[in-house]
């Protein structure tokens, strides 16, 4: 017995022993030697290495050595740029090591069709399935143009808006790599327009003659980069927009005092903060904004809004376990000045910014708060497969994930303009329900919702971008 007690205690020893050894190498400082990168044939080696959160000369341990590759991964693969990307240490001795980046290029020109509808959702669109509501045409879009991560696109779109825009996106253009710019603009054409909502539904104006709506709009901005997860911009705006007297006379307040005819300068400034795992569908991380914009600079101006309006979010994902994640977040937008136009106001039923289980419905005012809570379980994990069969490399490599979820939204409007014909104004909405998403190749999200909300209605609705 004693015998059996002292293997037992000098075999726990030594172990403890191993274990301790193992720490301690696993803690002994590694010395980085620079960089390998392979699988680039289109992007240039200074961009990928520009995301790399360690530098030649940097000292870690093996254990932070790890992490800070895997978050270097997760900023290549949150470029948009490509299909896989693999960061791993190329060991040179015990304590230097080489940080060997893989990539696999994603095709970079996307003649791509315009098929959309004019409506807030694809839900709304499909409750009347109204063909001449539709916008179709062709985006031609040239990403990492010159390998640099610049962006060239020209839209031409017809159908229910005409709508042609060009823009040139530069992510940096000093050496550090922390400047860039984007430059742009566009013209809009629309037979119809919204005038203004009764009973939280839109109301359309179609005139007999001509077009309701022109617009003419372009910009200019300059980005601000000092560190991988921040981001700081300053946009220069110019706004010329006319609509047909019939416009005017039933909606007073679109560009305010019965007038035909805006024209205006804005300036914006942002900042955000993105810790996000993947920007397409994360689960582990935070994304923190802050936007400040100004309608009307007194130069240029012609019936100008003379708002400013201020935008913040917060968002938070949470892992508690191998397959669930928690997310919680927090948005909402004041505006000062006025009275505010209805053709700069917007509340809540816009794109992303909804209550989940009033698709159907749009909530104007000039300030509201949503709040959104989801459970996510992974149900099958992003995984990554190959094509062979496929004749063009870029399009052999296929992603597919696929959650189900559970969410709580709520969310308020103030409004002092059109609450006298809006139910839903002024007053708290919520909405719950589940639903399943699936994420593919190129940060494609296709998501089946059931939700049930705060006035009784309940409903499937299909939506195609992410839920947070």
């Amino acid at each position: 017995m004693a015998r059996n007690l002292f293997i037992a205690l000098f075999g726990f020893a030594t172990l403890f022993v191993r274990a301790q050894g193992d720490t301690a190498r696993i803690q002994l400082p590694v010395r980085i030697m620079g960089a390998v990168v392979s699988g680039n044939k289109t992007t240039k080696e200074h961009i990928i290495v520009r995301e790399l959160t360690v530098r030649e000369g940097d000292t870690l341990t093996t254990t932070g050595l790890y992490e800070e590759l895997e978050r270097s991964r997760q900023n290549l693969q949150n470029l948009g740029l490509f299909n896989t990307v693999r960061v791993l240490p190329l060991w040179i001795s015990a304590t230097e090591a080489l940080v060997e980046v893989t990539v696999n290029e994603r095709w970079y020109f996307w003649p791509s069709p315009i098929f959309e509808w004019s409506d807030p959702n694809f839900n709304t669109w499909w409750r009347t399935r109204d063909p001449s509501r539709l916008n179709y045409g062709l985006f031609l879009n040239k990403y990492n143009f010159r390998g640099r991560n610049e962006t060239i696109y020209l839209q031409l779109q017809f159908g229910y808006a005409r709508q042609f825009g060009l823009r040139y996106r530069i992510p940096w253009f000093n050496k550090k790599q922390q400047w860039g710019m984007s430059i742009g603009g566009g013209w809009f054409q629309q037979k119809e327009v919204t005038i203004g909502t009764y009973d939280n539904i839109r109301v359309f104006h179609s005139p007999a003659v001509g077009n309701a709506r022109e617009e003419t709009h372009a910009d200019a901005e300059i980005t601000y980069r000092p560190a991988h997860d921040m981001r700081h911009y300053l946009r220069l705006g110019f706004t010329q927009a006319d609509v047909v007297d019939s416009v005017a006379l039933l909606a007073p307040d679109y560009f305010n005092d019965t007038m035909t005819h805006t024209r205006f300068l804005s300036l914006a400034y942002g900042v955000s903060s993105d810790r996000r795992d993947v920007r397409v569908f994360p689960r582990r991380g935070h994304f923190a904004e802050l936007k400040i914009q100004r309608h009307g600079l007194g130069v240029l101006d012609e019936q100008a809004p003379n708002t400013t309006t201020i935008f913040g979010s917060f968002n938070k994902w949470i892992p508690v376990r191998q397959r669930f994640t928690l997310n919680g977040s927090v948005r909402g937008k004041t505006t000062f000045g006025g009275p505010v136009p209805y053709f700069t106001q917007e509340g809540l039923g816009y794109r992303s910014n909804a209550v989940r289980g009033f698709e159907y419905y749009v909530v104007d005012g000039q300030h509201w708060v949503l709040g959104r809570s989801n459970v996510v379980y992974t149900l099958v994990k992003p995984l990554v497969r190959r094509a062979e069969f496929m004749p063009i490399e870029e399009f052999r490599t296929f992603n597919f994930a696929l959650y189900l979820q559970g969410f709580v939204d709520a969310g308020y409007v103030w409004d002092d303009r059109y609450a006298d014909r809006n139910f839903l104004d002024n007053q708290w909405l919520s909405g719950m329900g589940v639903g399943l998403d699936m994420v593919t190749s190129y940060d494609q999200v296709v998501r089946l919702e059931y939700s049930v909300n705060s006035i009784g209605d309940d409903g499937l609705y299909l939506h195609f971008t992410q839920p947070f």
